[in-house]
C-alpha cells in the first residue's frame, strides 16, 4: 500500500493534470465510436501517435519550467508578434468555451442516465421533456458550484491531487471494461498492423461512417492545442524547475504515454468487443447508446450495471476535461491582458477568471440543441485548424536562446515536433471541408 501511495505521489504534476483532461469525454467518445464502427482496426493509429503526444506536450511544459514568470502568450507576443498572440486567443477562447459547454452537457446527461433519465431523442418520453430540461439546468449549476469550490477554494496543489486521482480511476475502470475483450487477442493484435478500414454505411439513413474522419478525430484528440498552450502555465505554477527537466519528462512518459496510451487502447478494445457485434453498431452516436459498451463486460446476472458504470466513467471524464479547459482559458486571458496569471491563493484576479469561465458554459450548455457527444466531435474538428499554428509557435520558441537559454530543443525533439507539424497540416487541410460543411448545415 505504501509503495502504491508513493507511486501515486511521484506521478502528481502538470503532466498528470493534462493527461486527466485528455482522458476526457470527447476523447472517450471518439475512441468508443472508433471501436464500435471499425472494431480494432484503428489501434495502430493510437500507438503511432502516442510518442508525438508525449514529446509535444513535454516540450510545451519545458517552456513553463524554464520561464516561470513569463506565460506562453507573453512569449508569443514578445518574441514572435502581438498579432499572432491575439489571433490565437480570439480562436482559442471561444472554442474552449464551446467545448466547455459540450462537456457540461455530458456531465448532466451522464448524471441523469445514472438514474435511467434520458432526453426524448435517446428514449425518454415526451411528457418528461420539460422536467428533463429543468433537471439539466439545476445539475449544470450544481456542477459549476462544486468546480468553483474545488478550484477557487482549494488551490493548485489540491487540484493536482484530485486530477491525478481521477486519471488513475479512469485508467482502472476502462482496464476492467476491456478485460473480457482480450479473449479476442488475435483480432486485437491484428489491429496493431497499419490498415485503413473501409467506410461503414449506416442502414436506412443514407450516410456512412468515414474511417478517415475517425482517424482525424483520434489524432486531433492527442495533438490538441489546448494541452500545448495550457501545460506551460501549469508547469510554471508547479514546484518543479529547470533542474527537474529529466524528472518531468519521465512523468510525461508515465502519464501521457503509459496511462493515456493504455486508457486509449482499453476504450477501443472495449468498444470493439461490446459494441461492434451489435446489429445497430453503425447507428451508435450518443452517450446513452455508448453506455452499452459494458453490457458484455459482465456476466448476464449483472449486465444491468453496464450503462451505469459507463455513464459514471463519462461523468468523471467530462469533469476532468472541464477543469482543464477552465484553467487553460483563465491563464490565457489573464496573460494576454498582462495581468497576474499565477494560480495562487492570494491571486483574486485569477480566481475571478476561474469563476467566470466555470459559470458561463454551465449557464449556456442546457440551451444548446445538439447531442452531447456530437458537440464535442464537432468542436474537436474546429480545434484541428489551430494545431499547426501551435506547433509553429512551439518550434520557434523552443529554439530561441532568449527564451530557452541553454535548454533549447535538440535534434530529436525538433524532428518529432516537425513531424507533428506536418501531420497537423495534413489533418487541418483534410478536415477543413468537413468543418465548413458541418457549420453550413
Amino acid at each position: 500500500m505504501r509503495k502504491l501511495l508513493a507511486w501515486f505521489v511521484a506521478i502528481i504534476g502538470p503532466a498528470a493534470v493534462i493527461t486527466a483532461g485528455a482522458m476526457g469525454a470527447g476523447t472517450t467518445s471518439t475512441l468508443v465510436l472508433a471501436g464500435a464502427w471499425f472494431r480494432y482496426d484503428l489501434i495502430w493509429l493510437v500507438v503511432l501517435t502516442l510518442p508525438l503526444f508525449v514529446v509535444s506536450v513535454d516540450s510545451a511544459a519545458r517552456l513553463g519550467l524554464v520561464n516561470k514568470d513569463r506565460g506562453m502568450f507573453s512569449l508569443i507576443r514578445d518574441h514572435i508578434h502581438p498579432g499572432i498572440a491575439w489571433l490565437i486567443i480570439l480562436i482559442h477562447v471561444p472554442v474552449h468555451v464551446l467545448v466547455g459547454m459540450g462537456h457540461m452537457s455530458i456531465m448532466t446527461s451522464a448524471s441523469l442516465a445514472l438514474f435511467g433519465y434520458y432526453p426524448v431523442d435517446a428514449g425518454g418520453t415526451e411528457a418528461a421533456a420539460g422536467s428533463y430540461r429543468i433537471a439539466e439546468i439545476i445539475l449544470s449549476l450544481g456542477f459549476a458550484a462544486a468546480i468553483v469550490w474545488l478550484l477557487a477554494a482549494e488551490g493548485y496543489e489540491r487540484m493536482q491531487r484530485v486530477m491525478t486521482a481521477c486519471m488513475v480511476l479512469m485508467f482502472i475502470c476502462f482496464l476492467i471494461v476491456a478485460l473480457r475483450g482480450f479473449q479476442e487477442i488475435g483480432a486485437i493484435l491484428a489491429g496493431f498492423v497499419p490498415d485503413v478500414p473501409e467506410n461503414l454505411p449506416v442502414p436506412g439513413q443514407g450516410i456512412t461512417r468515414d474511417s478517415s474522419i475517425s482517424m482525424m478525430a483520434i489524432i486531433g484528440s492527442m495533438l490538441a492545442p489546448g494541452a500545448l498552450f495550457g501545460i506551460s502555465y501549469l508547469a510554471a505554477d508547479s514546484q518543479a524547475g529547470v533542474n527537474d527537466l529529466r524528472q518531468e519528462f519521465r512523468k510525461s512518459v508515465i502519464n501521457l504515454g503509459v496511462m493515456f496510451g493504455g486508457y486509449s487502447l482499453f476504450i477501443i478494445i472495449a468498444g470493439g468487443f461490446a459494441l461492434y457485434p451489435l446489429a445497430n453498431h453503425a447507428e451508435i452516436d450518443s452517450v446513452n447508446e455508448a453506455g452499452k459498451i459494458l453490457v458484455r463486460a459482465f456476466p448476464g446476472a449483472i449486465r444491468f450495471l453496464g450503462p451505469v458504470i459507463f455513464s459514471l466513467g463519462m461523468l468523471v471524464a467530462a469533469i476532468t476535461t472541464y477543469i482543464v479547459i477552465v484553467e487553460v482559458t483563465s491563464y490565457a486571458c489573464l496573460d494576454i491582458l498582462r495581468l497576474n496569471w499565477h494560480y495562487t491563493d492570494d491571486n483574486r484576479t485569477f480566481k475571478h477568471a476561474l469563476v467566470f469561465f466555470i459559470i458561463a458554459p454551465a449557464i449556456s450548455a442546457p440551451f444548446w440543441e445538439f447531442p452531447a457527444l456530437a458537440k464535442n466531435l464537432l468542436l474537436m474538428g474546429v480545434n484541428t485548424i489551430v494545431i499547426p499554428l501551435a506547433f509553429i509557435v512551439l518550434l520557434f520558441l523552443l529554439n530561441k536562446r532568449a527564451v530557452m537559454g541553454e535548454y533549447r530543443a535538440g535534434v530529436t525533439r525538433n524532428t518529432v515536433l516537425a513531424l507533428c507539424l506536418l501531420l497537423s497540416l495534413g489533418l487541418s487541410v483534410s478536415n477543413l471541408p468537413e468543418v465548413v460543411q458541418m457549420f453550413a448545415n
